[in-house]
């Protein structure tokens, strides 16, 4: 019989120990694109995003006119040339067709590397002040709204959405 009392006291202690630790989680929630489009640092991406686009649709744009003036030359004087020199001249059109095809596909790699490049030290900035704000309030869990994993959020979560932005003097 004092053996169930201890199993049954231990049980219960047990019990009522977790009962009083599970209330002292604290779960908090943040919405990381509220925060980032506020940060001058990401208006500074878009800028420079911007900037490098015009400078390689320029180069794309030169390229294509290139290849329109090769096709209106070759248009022109089709009758002129001999077999060989329109053979030649269907080679630098092929030629220059594939160089702009490259040149397109390295730009689209080359701007998805930049964006990756500027945007790692803002989200790394960003993920340090919801750190600092979740260990300043001792939060156990922060997750984020936006991600489309939070399959329930209670009222007892809290929003560190305007904590964070005040982390950042935003």
């Amino acid at each position: 019989m004092q053996i169930r009392t201890l199993i049954l006291s231990g049980f219960l202690t047990f019990m009522l120990t977790a009962a009083s630790s599970a209330q002292d989680l604290k779960f908090g929630h943040v919405s990381v694109a509220d925060i980032v489009l506020l940060m001058p640092e990401y208006k500074n991406i878009s800028t420079v995003m911007e900037a490098e686009t015009k400078k390689l649709e320029a180069q794309l744009t030169s390229m294509r006119e290139e290849l329109q003036n090769i096709e209106l030359e070759y248009e022109n004087n089709y009758e002129s040339y001999t077999p060989q020199q329109r053979q030649a001249k269907e080679g630098d059109y092929a030629a220059m067709q594939q160089r702009v095809q490259e040149f397109y596909a390295g730009a689209q790699q080359s701007l998805q590397a930049k964006q990756q490049e500027l945007q790692i030290p803002v989200l790394e900035k960003l993920r340090d002040a919801i750190e600092v704000v979740g260990e300043e309030k001792g939060f156990m869990y922060v997750f984020e709204v936006n991600s489309g994993l939070t399959l329930f959020q209670s009222d007892k979560s809290v929003d560190i959405t305007p904590l964070v932005k005040a982390k950042l003097g935003l």
